[in-house]
């Protein structure tokens, strides 16, 4: 049996696959209590990746599709106001408004997602 295999068989099982998660889960925390100068980088890879996503949204499926492209431009503006609240201190509302924009954009890019597999 070779390697491949052997993963595939330990990840489509579903103790393997929470197993395979929880030892993920700890390396991250142990890199993260080991090396603290690590801890911005995560902080501030949350907003990157959402501008990046977004971007990729239009990059690969255009603009075309009003829902892909609201989805893109959710998640591009969530990046942004995420990367503000990190940066800025703001009130609850305009906190709790900046940490919404994500989500919204997250969800509305699932919708995008079902209704780009379903044509």
């Amino acid at each position: 049996m070779c390697v491949g295999q052997s993963a595939d068989k330990v990840w489509n099982n579903p103790i393997g696959c929470l197993l395979i998660l929880l030892v993920g889960v700890g390396f991250v925390a142990g890199v993260l209590t080991m090396y603290t100068q690590f801890l911005p980088v995560l902080r501030w890879a949350m907003p990157v990746c959402l501008v990046l996503w977004g971007i990729s949204r239009f990059y690969l499926y255009g603009v075309e599709d009003p829902l892909t492209m609201v989805s893109g431009c959710l998640l591009i503006l969530g990046g942004f106001t995420y990367a503000s609240y990190l940066l800025i201190s703001m009130g609850e509302l305009t906190g709790t408004i900046a940490q919404l924009v994500p989500i919204t954009g997250i969800f509305t890019e699932l919708f995008a997602a079902h209704y780009r597999t379903q044509d």
